[in-house]
């Protein structure tokens, strides 16, 4: 039984870094004020609309892991230029018109 309470002991605090590692997480992505635009104001509210309207009503249902929000479409500002203006992939379920394809790119060139 001696051996045991070393191993007894350092799980307990595997599991206790892993709960204060989570709860730090979980408090770094809930924004201040409860307000998801002020967490990147520099994000026009036309791109968001944009991204909700050409690419998450399809991300939603085919790859929900991928919905653009305010708080990781900065992060993700690489790969939607790559998806959509070089490999010209996105969005699959319509085309961009040329005010939406420019509104995107300038921001994107802004954020890249």
């Amino acid at each position: 039984m001696k051996t045991r309470q070393p191993l007894k002991t350092i799980l307990i605090g595997i599991i206790t870094a892993i709960i204060i590692i989570l709860t730090n997480l979980l408090k770094a992505e809930v924004p201040a004020n409860n307000e998801a635009s002020v967490i990147n104001p520099s994000i026009s509210e036309e791109v968001i609309n944009l991204l909700e309207a050409k690419c998450n009503s399809c991300h939603k249902k085919q790859n929900p892991f991928m919905v653009f929000t305010n708080r990781n479409v900065n992060k993700r500002a690489n790969k939607i230029y790559e998806q959509v203006f070089v490999k010209k992939r996105m969005p699959k379920g319509g085309k961009l018109s040329d005010s939406e394809s420019e509104l995107l790119k300038n921001w994107l060139k802004s954020n890249i």
